[in-house]
């Protein structure tokens, strides 16, 4: 560590007075992040193998009718990371040590007032500081295989979609949820297992990817803070693997671009019976399907323009264990339907959990959003967003409405 830290300040000093290294961009409104370059230290720190970032993300939303009583609810996260590429530090080559750290806050207007599966805000993450990732990654052979070792999150590797980000809840974004809900210590950011990932692009547009990680939930107990670095892979172990088809990524490209992904998922741990606690079962096994295709490309645009759709299924079959054997999303997002808004993106998607047959009076819950991300600066975006909650529970709790917005913000 006293090595990193010397190199972040030789890095400082050598260029304080390489002032014409400074961007002269002078609208705030084209800043990749909110704070800019620093006086050019940003970017001198990038060149010599440290890299920076910090978000805050915040979800105020409340369910005027349904539920089980009608609030309002504010969550948020200050998620910051630091990345030394240690062949610029170092001299050691495809070597890549990753850092995080997290502070959030608020309420869960789910469990407070809706009392359903899905949840509504996605920046709800408990209300705690803790540690994130904390890990190494090798890179060999041109990037093409990539092997990580610590703290990691399962849920920035698997089960996850680019379309997941422009919705506000929490029923994908991040991951989905049933594959959260089923397997409780898959975790997603800011929570973190031991654990190691390799990554390996078979050809440009094929990749594998697969992980091991210690399978304790505990690890997302506010009081653990992310510093219980114990290691008992003796209660389960948590394996995945993915294989992902990426097709005409290039914005160039005549063909549409799309990218479609198969996964499964065992976790070696005990799982309670649904209808007796009190009696276990080992191991529990799933699947899921990604598919995100773009459908319409608006001719002359920046190549992001158009209409693109997606869907994941989630099945883990076991209904004895699992809270969701089955639940399915779709929905479809276009970016700069509107003339003058290029960057804004408006989507709309619908969510549907099965719940299992041993759990008596809950049927499906099904969750209807649509938003619209005003894209302010490249730093910056506000979402007004709605949801309609559909049998929260699978129940007779009353239907919800659910009204708010999301707001977040590059560093």
């Amino acid at each position: 560590m006293r090595l990193i830290v010397g190199a972040i300040a030789a890095c400082l000093c050598s260029g304080a007075v390489a002032q014409d290294a400074q961007p002269t961009e002078t609208d705030w409104l084209e800043w990749e992040t909110a704070t800019g370059d620093w006086g050019g230290a940003r970017t001198r720190l990038e060149d010599q193998g440290v890299t920076f970032s910090l978000n805050y993300t915040g979800d105020l939303l409340g369910n005027p009718t349904g539920g089980t009583s009608q609030e309002t609810a504010y969550a948020s996260g200050l998620y910051g990371s630091v990345v030394f590429d240690f062949e610029k530090l170092f001299d050691i080559k495809g070597l890549t040590l990753y850092a995080g750290a997290s502070i959030q806050q608020g309420r869960d207007l789910s469990v407070d007032a809706i009392g359903n599966i899905f949840g509504v805000a996605e920046a709800f993450a408990g209300a705690v500081a803790r540690l994130d990732q904390l890990y190494f990654e090798q890179s060999l052979f041109h990037d093409r295989l990539q092997i990580a070792v610590g703290r990691l999150a399962a849920g920035d590797d698997f089960a996850t979609a680019d379309s997941y980000d422009y919705y506000v809840s929490a029923a994908v974004n991040g991951n989905p949820t049933g594959i959260l809900e089923n397997f409780p210590s898959f975790t997603t950011p800011p929570y973190t297992q031991w654990g190691a990932r390799v990554k390996l692009a078979t050809t440009d547009n094929v990749s594998v990817v697969a992980g091991a990680y210690n399978a304790d939930p505990s690890v997302q107990d506010d009081d653990m803070h992310g510093v219980d670095f114990r290691f008992n892979p003796q209660d389960g172990v948590l394996y995945l693997a993915q294989i992902g088809v990426s097709t005409n990524q290039d914005s160039s490209s005549s063909w549409l671009r799309g990218r479609y992904v198969l996964g499964g998922v065992y976790d070696s741990s005990d799982y309670a019976y649904l209808s007796d606690s009190t009696r276990t079962k080992s191991g529990n096994y799933g699947f899921y399907a990604i598919a995100e295709q773009m459908l319409y490309r608006e001719a002359g645009g920046n190549g992001n323009q158009g209409l693109t759709a997606w869907a994941t299924v989630v099945v883990a079959p076991d209904q004895q264990i699992n809270t969701l054997p089955f639940s399915i999303y779709g929905g479809a997002y276009y970016t700069g339907l509107f003339d003058g808004r290029e960057n804004d993106v408006t989507a709309v998607a619908l969510y549907v959990g099965s719940f299992s047959e041993d759990l008596p009076g809950q049927s499906a819950e099904t969750v209807l959003e649509i938003n619209h991300r005003f894209q302010i600066s490249k730093s910056t975006y506000i979402t007004p967003d709605f949801q309609y909650v559909f049998r929260p529970n699978g129940g007779g709790i009353p239907d919800a409405a659910v009204f708010g917005f999301e707001a977040s913000i590059d560093f």
